[in-house]
């Protein structure tokens, strides 16, 4: 039964809330009592996330093959339950090793059943209105702290952090695996390459992860630290958290004009205009006194921007056929950088200071425009 590609969209919408609500996001609420309970140092957790994305990054390439070869349901479906075992693992674990082997089998979990895969799922559904796709499934993705954060919390208070992610591991099998297998398209719909698509990238979609890779790692740190990145640019505490946390929603908002009418606009012109945004934002609490909360909802603006440009350039420039393999080599370092640089950033931010730090950022972003103007220009 082939099913509307609304619900098949709903379906992994769904899936990717409750996938990266109950990883990505898990240690930003059940983080404390974990590391008190297992003996870990504060922020040990937060490891844990780029123990997940790291190992995501790099098996991104051999999934791409599986998907093309297979269809986004097996690789998804088996996703659900390595989350499943992964998070099991975690409400059992009593050491930091055994914490560790947790975060590597979610990490083979979120190469088969986050972003990349869903985004290929939608893929094999074919070109045709793709973009809008993405965007309503990034927009759904959007929504995963809203959910995850209070639903944790309360699972927390009422059974513990162990509790709370036993909980969550079920999920995965009660909801997120009965979804993968019974709302994605078993095969991919469109014509499957003839031959393996070849084991090098041409220039344009190597620039293009260039680009990417270089626009994440910078993103990524500043969405990470966005909290300590406006508390240094003078505002208090209780102030740099609430306007931090419209981050999120300006992210959605972005993402929600481009569905609604970024599709009349080539996805390279769009991905160009947030790459330029970007380091104005960044930029402009150095000129401006005062436009900390100015530069929050304009970064959030263009990352939000960014986070569906960068399927719907690559099909752009690429197509779909064959697309998981092309997508699994394109965002593979993209996956890893993801990883690595919120790490990275708060010594840099703390050492030089906000100014610097966002001068440094924004030379960066700059870069990156660069970068997919080369890609651009290959095509």
């Amino acid at each position: 039964m082939i099913l509307p590609p609304g619900v098949v969209v709903a379906a992994l919408g769904a899936t990717q809330i409750l996938g990266w609500g109950t990883a990505y996001f898990l240690p930003g609420v059940l983080g404390p009592a974990m590391e008190r309970d297992l003996g870990l140092a504060p922020g040990t957790s937060f490891a844990g996330i780029a123990i997940l994305l790291g190992l995501a990054g790099l098996l991104a390439p051999m999934v791409g093959r599986a998907i093309d070869r297979h269809g986004a349901r097996p690789a998804m479906a088996t996703g659900s339950v390595a989350f499943a075992a992964g998070l099991a693992l975690l409400a059992f674990s009593g050491s930091a090793i055994q914490a560790l082997v947790a975060c590597l089998v979610m990490g083979v979990a979120g190469a088969l059943a986050l972003t990349e895969a869903a985004n290929a799922a939608l893929a094999a559904m074919g070109a045709d209105r793709a973009r809008r796709r993405l965007g309503l499934l990034a927009l759904a993705s959007g929504m995963a702290s809203a959910v995850a954060w209070p639903g944790l919390a309360a699972l927390e208070v009422a059974y513990g952090w162990r509790g709370a992610v036993l909980a969550s591991a079920g999920i995965h099998l009660l909801v997120t695996l009965p979804l993968h297998l019974l709302c994605i398209p078993a095969q991919p719909r469109g014509p499957r390459p003839a031959r393996p698509p070849s084991q090098k990238l041409p220039p344009r979609l190597r620039w293009l992860s260039a680009a990417f890779t270089l626009q994440v790692l910078i993103g990524s740190a500043i969405l990470a630290n966005m909290v300590l990145l406006v508390e240094s640019l003078g505002l208090d505490r209780a102030s740099a958290i609430w306007w931090a946390a419209l981050v999120g929603p300006a992210q959605v908002a972005a993402r929600a004009l481009d569905v609604l009418g970024g599709a009349k606009l080539r996805a390279m012109t769009v991905c160009s205009a947030a790459l330029l945004l970007m380091p104005l934002a960044l930029l402009l609490p150095l000129v401006v006194a005062g436009a900390a909360p100015a530069f929050v909802l304009a970064y959030g603006l263009a990352s939000g921007l960014m986070s569906v440009m960068r399927p719907a350039c690559l099909i752009e420039l690429h197509g779909t056929d064959g697309y998981a393999v092309v997508a699994g080599r394109v965002m593979a370092p993209v996956t890893t950088a993801m990883a690595v640089a919120p790490a990275a950033f708060a010594p840099l931010l703390l050492t030089l200071g906000a100014e610097a730090a966002l001068s440094i950022a924004a030379v960066g972003v700059l870069g990156a425009f660069a970068l997919l103007r080369m890609a651009a220009r290959s095509a």
